[in-house]
């Protein structure tokens, strides 16, 4: 699994190829990079970009896409037409791609511009026909579609315009959008510059893909707040690395458009101004000196932020927890008061006459140690055999979802709640402690991935999710989601 990443650097390491380097890492994938122009930059600003020759830009392509296959590849900045021309002879000759994906990086959000002006037409000659996948933001969109976007249905009219000059999908990003009753656009002042470029007032922001002759719509709630420096950048390095990996194009852009989603509510600002997403375990600045808190409460605003996890939380709710290390009792288990529970939440669009539901969930209250008996218990017995497995989340018990998480290739055990000794029903916080002990007995004392029960005569079925740390439960949980939902087809993207 490898990506190719051929652009610029930034200095800053907030966008460019530093950030798909980062990206790539992130989720697995090994990228290496051809880089076409070297930046002198802040997340704020760009003080001077030197071309890299055409010459060298040819070298370092022959040096990689004549040896590796299997590759997909990702272009961002390319800024002069002798690089265009390079870049663009070097693709057609290679063999092997599962994926090109277009940033079409037409200036950076200070307002500096990234593509000469005597390269555009070029640019739209040369490298969109190229795409697998092109990812213009809204500027970006009217630049390569000629179109004045005021509404949706302009958005949707510029991804098939683009699509009519090569491009095999088209994916526009939403992030500038003012979303409101009838979806219109309005334009700040003509000085505003960079990506302030549009008004938006609307609680969330949808990424549009045109594929194949369909419309797809991504969603996620808007994450107020200053300047973002990168996010494009990082939404495009994650597609071309699910391409990588195998996964179909409309997967790569819903785990692309999550992974982005989550790496923005953990932006951070290293010059108090411009924020950059950070990815993984990226920090910038100080936080909670107790890591368990604060690795928990990242991990549940991503939860909270993404649409559709409402369809897995159960009857009785669900709960996320973190023990800490050597953890012997609920009290060393970091968890909600109150657990996490649904939050839906629709609205009327007027011109496409149609309700859009957006199904959500909420921490009912703050994040404490002891607050949770049931999954906590579920921990600690699961750290008695494997220390390392400190966190876990409980989901509804469905069928689907046991064959999803087969797919997913998660180890999986169960155990029969029927068959309870009576001894310990009676006993205060025993039933679940005896039902994990049971299940990973039954794996040859692993803890596994999934524990599921059935119910029993009053009792709701359960599946818990375990993981190394908080984080690793809800990149589980987002992947049955994801699939979860496509199959269930009713929460809208």
């Amino acid at each position: 699994m490898y990506v190719v990443s051929i652009g610029g650097s930034d200095s800053s390491s907030g966008a460019g190829v530093q950030a798909d380097i980062r990206t790539c890492s992130a989720l697995g994938v090994y990228c290496m990079s051809v880089i076409t122009a070297v930046t002198a930059q802040n997340p704020s600003s760009i003080i001077k970009i030197k071309q890299i020759d055409a010459d060298v830009v040819r070298a370092q392509l022959s040096a990689l896409l004549s040896g590796v296959h299997g590759l997909a590849v990702k272009i961002s900045m390319l800024y002069s037409k002798s690089i265009i021309d390079v870049v663009a002879d070097a693709l057609k000759h290679a063999n092997g791609n599962v994926g090109v994906v277009v940033d079409p990086v037409l200036r950076a959000g200070s307002g500096r511009y990234l593509l000469k002006r005597d390269a555009r037409s070029y640019y739209m000659e040369k490298i969109v026909p190229l795409a697998t996948i092109i990812t213009p933001n809204l500027m970006e969109a009217e630049w390569l579609s000629s179109i004045r976007i005021r509404s949706y249905d302009d958005v949707c009219r510029a991804a098939e315009k683009i699509s009519s000059l090569g491009a095999k999908s088209v994916v526009i990003k939403g992030g500038h959008v003012k979303k409101g009753e009838g979806g219109r656009l309005r334009r700040r002042k003509k000085n505003s510059g960079g990506d302030d470029y549009y008004y938006y007032d609307g609680e969330y922001v949808t990424d549009l893909l045109y594929h194949h002759g369909r419309f797809y719509r991504f969603t996620n709630r808007r994450i107020e707040g200053s300047r973002l420096h990168g996010a494009g950048t990082i939404f495009s390095a994650a597609i071309a690395a699910e391409l990588a990996k195998g996964n179909d194009l409309v997967s790569a852009v819903r785990i692309a458009s999550i992974f982005t989603h989550i790496a923005i509510i953990n932006s951070s600002s290293i010059d108090g101004s411009t924020r950059i997403p950070l990815i993984g375990n990226e920090s910038i600045g100080n936080y909670d000196s107790d890591d368990v808190i604060t690795t928990l409460r990242r991990a549940i605003d991503i939860l909270q932020f993404t649409n559709g996890i409402a369809l897995l939380i159960p009857e009785s709710q669900s709960n996320l927890v973190f023990a800490k290390a050597g953890a012997e009792s609920r009290d060393d288990v970091a968890g909600i008061t109150g657990r996490i529970v649904r939050y839906e939440h629709g609205y009327y669009h007027s011109k496409c006459n149609k309700y859009h539901h957006y199904e959500y969930a909420r921490a009912a209250g703050p994040i404490r140690y002891g607050a949770s008996k049931h999954v906590a218990d579920a921990v600690v017995t699961a750290m008695r055999y494997n220390a390392s497995i400190r966190s876990a989340m409980n989901i509804r018990y469905d069928d689907a979802i046991l064959d999803i998480c087969k797919g997913l290739g998660f180890s999986i055990a169960s155990y029969d709640r029927s068959k309870e000794p009576e001894h310990i029903k009676k006993m205060e916080g025993m039933s679940v402690k005896w039902g994990i002990e049971q299940a990973v007995i039954s794996s040859a004392s692993r803890v596994p991935d999934v524990v599921y029960h059935t119910g029993d005569w009053g009792k709701e079925p359960m599946m818990i999710v375990f993981g190394h740390d908080p984080m690793d439960v809800v990149n589980k949980v987002i992947s049955i989601l994801i699939r979860y939902k496509d199959r269930k087809g009713s929460v809208k993207e």
